[in-house]
């Protein structure tokens, strides 16, 4: 595209150079590219259409002087390559509690408590012969999941047959059946039917949008255990004021690392000129030229609308076009009335509590959100973000964050539908807290198409990723860039699982860095 038609009509031209990369998007993803890319050497501006940074993740006023945070309220998993390389400890990211347990409780109002240490959970099952069992299930899972890292990460390009190369005949014929098999399949392989095997299915397939009787479902709980909380594998995370901070302490290693971060800044297009990306035009008029572009928005909007589909093969665009989600997850924040004040009641607080569905309430739940209905079999998940805050200890209030999954992803949902959603997870929270509707002071429902999307792209901050066998093939496709050379991308479709990660970021940095130093300083 020439400088004349990259300016919007009426404003003035201008063409800005000496910039080595561009990223477009300042999600939590865009932030770790555009820190690795200038920490490299490169003069690294990054642009993010919306006034605040590291979206989806915010926080986001209710009820007056209440505050729930969008996107993620815990973290099973972030890149411990990316915490080291960001110094991000030293950036202010620090744990309130780094293995929290997890409290499951079920349709016959029974509970199960799991320990935060996941390794040793088989310890609070009473049954000897089903802990004999769940113990073999996590010593399988986890040598499986602890293989899969690299896989899962990026690391090893995700190639299925080198990963598998270095196993064992024993390890890669299991590697090959859990990728492959039902998390169904696999349950009914080491656990008998009760509340243990009817937590761990839930635990499965939560945020994802694979039923437990589908194949390849179970390979969701080997990525979620794959990855690692300071240092904890398969650990879930509180950090410390909250989900923001660690966007935060991101938002500081870009601007340590000097990159320029210009908020408020949309950008109109990716320009490619001979098959390769030479910048990006702006909304307002003009261009920042650059040799290589990272985009961190979703991939329908950087390919189909950023790129254009002129610079793209159609069977790519096609692709792209498909990667549209059916189910999604819901956030619901309360404020609740009264606040215990003895420290036993809040020890007992400070856990991760879940509410399993029967499993055949749950299969339909996922049958029914594909067709746009919802239903009650929800798996719910809640925290008392309230516990892990000294500051909060006084307060009047008790603030409960909940997400719950699946249901329908809609686009521009109804009031009606909104109260639907929002009756539905109020119905499973009173499965394990009676009465919880009398309290609510205010609250707060967060669907899909109220998150903010990074970059002006769709709402799909909690759209459900697909299996995890798909969501490697859908990043593989998605790092292509279309084939343009110096393109380079780390947006949602590029993560394996659900939640904050960055690893996708650090990918897509060095990607770009590796062709840009083999070059001689241009990709």
């Amino acid at each position: 595209m020439t400088a004349e038609g990259a300016a919007v009509a009426g404003a003035p031209s201008r063409i800005e150079g000496g910039v080595d990369a561009i990223v477009v998007g300042a999600s939590a993803d865009g932030l770790v590219a555009a820190a690795y890319l200038a920490r490299a050497g490169l003069k690294t501006v990054l642009f993010e259409n919306a006034a605040d940074i590291g979206l989806p993740v915010r926080r986001r006023a209710y009820g007056g002087d209440k505050h729930g945070v969008d996107a993620e309220h815990l973290v099973f998993t972030l890149d411990p390559q990316v915490i080291d390389d960001l110094e991000l400890y030293r950036h202010g990211v620090s744990f309130a509690a780094r293995r929290l347990d997890t409290v499951y409780f079920f349709d016959d109002h029974e509970a199960l408590h799991v320990s935060g240490d996941v390794r040793n959970a088989a310890n609070d099952i009473d049954d000897d012969d089903e802990a004999a069992a769940f113990t073999t299930f996590l010593e399988d899972v986890f040598e499986a999941s602890s293989f899969l890292r690299p896989l899962f990460s990026g690391a090893a390009g995700r190639d299925f047959k080198k990963a598998f190369n270095t196993a064992s005949p024993a390890l890669a014929r299991r590697l090959n059946w859990m990728m492959t098999a039902s998390v169904d399949d696999v349950m009914a392989s080491y656990l008998s039917e009760g509340r243990l095997r009817t937590a761990m299915t839930a635990e499965t397939v939560f945020r994802t949008s694979s039923a437990p009787h589908e194949a390849m479902s179970f390979a969701g709980l080997l990525a979620k255990w794959s990855g690692e909380v300071a240092g904890l594998q398969a650990a879930c995370g509180v950090p410390e004021g909250g989900v923001t901070v660690v966007i935060d302490a991101l938002r500081r290693a870009a601007q340590a690392a000097n990159v320029d971060i210009r908020a408020s800044s949309a950008v109109r297009q990716i320009l490619i000129e001979k098959d390769r990306a030479a910048g990006v035009s702006m909304e307002g008029g003009g261009q920042v030229r650059a040799p290589i572009v990272v985009a961190a928005g979703d991939a329908r909007q950087v390919f189909l609308s950023l790129v254009g589909p002129g610079a793209l093969d159609v069977a790519f665009q096609q692709d792209v076009a498909a990667m549209t989600p059916k189910t999604a997850t819901a956030q619901l924040h309360l404020a609740l009335r009264g606040s215990p004040r003895d420290e036993e009641t809040r020890a007992n607080m400070a856990r991760r509590l879940v509410f399993a569905p029967p499993l055949e309430a749950l299969r339909a739940s996922f049958s029914n959100a594909r067709q746009g209905e919802v239903s009650d079999g929800l798996i719910i998940e809640a925290i008392f973000p309230q516990v892990f805050d000294q500051e909060a200890v006084n307060s009047k209030m008790q603030i409960l964050s909940v997400m719950a999954h699946p249901l329908p992803f809609d686009e521009n949902p109804e009031k009606d539908r909104q109260e639907e959603i929002r009756t539905a997870i109020l119905s499973g929270l009173e499965k394990f807290a009676p009465s919880i509707s009398k309290r609510i002071e205010a609250d707060q429902l967060v669907l899909a198409s109220d998150a903010p999307a990074v970059g002006d792209g769709r709402a799909s901050a909690f759209a459900a990723r697909p299996g995890v066998v798909r969501q490697l093939a859908l990043a593989s496709l998605c790092a292509s860039g279309g084939r343009i050379g110096g393109l380079y991308f780390c947006g949602p479709e590029s993560q394996i699982g659900a939640g904050l990660n960055g690893a996708a970021g650090r990918n897509a940095a060095r990607a770009a860095l590796q062709k840009f130093t083999r070059a001689g300083g241009a990709p």
